[in-house]
């Protein structure tokens, strides 16, 4: 494991080692082919690297990959690290308002307005999409164990307190699932919403009209 957060540092623009280069080229790659399909040359040339530097830094390409998958979850860890916090202290005031404010404020945070996605947003999104769909590798239980199972406990914990009990238990899970689940649907048909709407792009403007959309239905669930 390196303990270093690349991804962080490529998203800043800062691609400084051969490790990044690595990193960068491979997260290219696998958001276009699978594991399966990826070539460790194919990536060591778009990196600019020699091919023998992904062996001697990362052991393989199955090695590479799963580096590639605990970096995206350590990223989205740190970008997530707010909302857990919040998430603390409404599990202390068991504030049913601030339950739900804060469930549209985290499912919102999945939606990004296009001029904030870049090139590495996207790959990160394709490669955590395929291994939902596909789980063929280690990789998802990577991204189950720190991303999926803590963004999951936290959505359910504050259904429970935003429905004053009305879900919990597996109820609430269920209902934090779908929530969720709709979120990545969401994300991925913004192209047809678009066109229906007539909406020249899909910015912070029109995610605001979203935002109010969203927190509206989230009330009528919770019948607010």
């Amino acid at each position: 494991m390196i303990n270093k957060n690349y991804i962080a540092e490529i998203m800043e623009g800062r691609v400084e080692d051969a490790k990044a280069k690595i990193i960068k080229a491979g997260l290219e790659i696998f958001s276009d082919s699978s594991l399966k399909a990826a070539r460790t040359r194919e990536i060591a040339a778009l990196a600019g690297v020699n091919h023998a530097a992904i062996s001697y830094y990362f052991g393989g390409k199955e090695e590479l990959y799963l580096e590639i998958a605990n970096q995206i979850t350590e990223f989205i860890a740190a970008y997530t690290k707010p909302f857990f916090e919040k998430a603390e202290e409404v599990y202390k005031t068991k504030s049913a308002k601030a339950a739900r404010e804060l469930m549209v404020d985290f499912a919102m945070s999945r939606i990004c307005p296009e001029s904030d996605m870049n090139d590495t947003l996207r790959h990160i999104i394709l490669v955590i999409t395929r291994e939902e769909l596909s789980r063929r590798t280690d990789a998802i239980e990577v991204f189950f164990e720190k991303t999926f199972a803590p963004s999951l406990e936290m959505m359910s914990k504050l259904t429970e307190i935003a429905s004053e009990g009305k879900y919990s238990g597996e109820k609430a899970c269920v209902v934090s699932e779908m929530v969720i689940g709709q979120i990545h649907l969401f994300n991925s048909a913004r192209s047809g919403l678009k066109k229906i709407n007539g909406w020249e792009s899909f910015d912070h403007e029109e995610i605001r009209k979203v935002r109010v959309t969203f927190a509206e239905l989230l009330d009528k669930i919770f019948n607010k």
